[in-house]
């Protein structure tokens, strides 16, 4: 491991220039700078060009970038990437932001780069780390939370959840890949960490920023999903919730996920019951919503098998109340 390793950072954003400005501000508060930040602009309405310039860190090196269509944040991430991995050094890691997802803490990304250094001099297959993560059962085509009691020092896991300030060092990024801008949206995460680890990398959570964040969050009256009774998630299984474009393509890929995987069986039956079953047990309680869910499940379904990617539905075309 190298002392001289840098760290970058790529954001993405769509659309929402007020939220990307707090986050600037947000990393412009960090105790450790990046040496390289890129902002990938998948907006379409609101270039966020003058918005970056005038509320960006003091980074190194800092590059704006507009795609010019919305490739979803597998594709800004993707495209980011691959920029970092044509200049920065195997050692080096590279971060990923969300425009509305910005650091917990204002030494987050000093915390989470020590630690990233300090976990692979421990040890050299460290190839992903974050401030939280998760462990999917494919046998279950789902993820398992990792226990209050697991979460101490260095915790393993097989990839970083959402709002985990994901960073991945660049080495095996070069022979593992970046993220698959495929997917456009929904388990891109769970798909880099999963061929990062079939590959025989490891990833690891850090686990007193872990505690820290969510012990913050208990006092806020944020509470963590896991903190859902049983008895009440038991009750709710087979309620299906409201028709969601990202309800769409979490299912399509995650069908793709399991098939790569070679869970084929899991994907058929996740595509039974979570495509189709659900909505049709609901269409005598809500029928309408429950009516475009088994559309929108089918077309999963069909898409997740045809090994369909990309933009392949309109985020605006469906309407949603979450």
């Amino acid at each position: 491991m190298s002392d001289l390793a840098r760290a970058h950072g790529v954001l993405v954003t769509f659309d929402r220039p007020e939220t990307l400005a707090n986050t600037l501000d947000r990393l412009t508060a960090q105790t450790r700078q990046f040496d390289f930040l890129m902002v990938v602009d998948n907006g379409v309405i609101s270039p966020a060009e003058s918005v970056t310039k005038v509320h960006a860190p003091p980074v190194r090196e800092l590059r704006y970038v507009r795609t010019g269509a919305n490739i979803g944040p597998a594709g800004g991430f993707a495209l980011g990437m691959r920029e970092v991995l044509e200049f920065a050094a195997d050692d080096d890691w590279v971060f990923l932001l969300d425009d509305d997802d910005p650091p917990f803490f204002d030494d987050a990304i000093e915390r989470a780069f020590t630690f990233a250094l300090e976990q692979t001099a421990r040890d050299a297959k460290t190839a992903g780390v974050g401030i939280s993560g998760g462990r999917f059962a494919p046998r279950r085509g789902r993820v398992i939370r990792v226990g209050d009691d697991e979460i101490s020092g260095a915790v393993p896991i097989d990839h970083v959840t959402g709002g985990g300030l994901p960073a991945y060092r660049v080495g095996p990024l070069r022979q593992v890949g970046v993220m698959r801008p495929e997917l456009f949206f929904g388990f891109e995460e769970l798909d880099m960490g999963l061929r990062l680890t079939r590959a025989g990398f490891k990833m690891y959570a850090d686990g007193e920023a872990w505690k820290e964040r969510k012990e913050v969050k208990r006092r806020a009256g944020l509470l963590p999903p896991e903190q859902v009774s049983a008895r009440r998630a038991d009750s709710t299984a087979w309620r299906t919730a409201d028709p969601s474009w990202r309800r769409y393509y979490s299912l399509r890929n995650l069908i793709q996920i399991l098939r790569e995987s070679g869970h084929g069986l899991v994907a058929a039956r996740m595509s039974i019951s979570r495509g189709l079953l659900k909505p049709m047990v609901n269409l005598l309680i809500s029928p309408r919503s429950a009516s475009a869910s088994l559309k929108l499940g089918w077309l999963a379904v069909r898409d997740g098998w045809a090994g369909r990617t990309g933009r392949t539905l309109e985020p605006s075309a469906v309407s949603e109340r979450d």
